[in-house]
């Protein structure tokens, strides 16, 4: 039979275990969304050594121009 103390334990050890598994999750999706967002921006910036416009770029990779023009510095 385990005490009170023993169980509340157990039961916070199990919550712990379910959130870590939540934040791996969550950091394991926010990784692949800025490695995609840092690959377009690779594209973007051989795009732009191709001289291909700005507004092409930007129609192409959904870029801001802002973004595109941070590229260009």
């Amino acid at each position: 039979m385990q005490t009170i103390a023993e169980q509340l334990r157990e039961e916070g050890i199990k919550i712990g275990e379910k959130n870590m598994q939540t934040l791996a999750q969550q950091l394991k999706r926010e990784g692949k969304r800025e490695g995609k967002r840092e690959g377009i921006k690779e594209t973007a910036k051989r795009m732009l050594l191709d001289n291909i416009s700005i507004e092409k770029v930007i129609k192409y990779t959904g870029l801001t121009e802002k973004e595109v023009k941070a590229l260009i510095n």
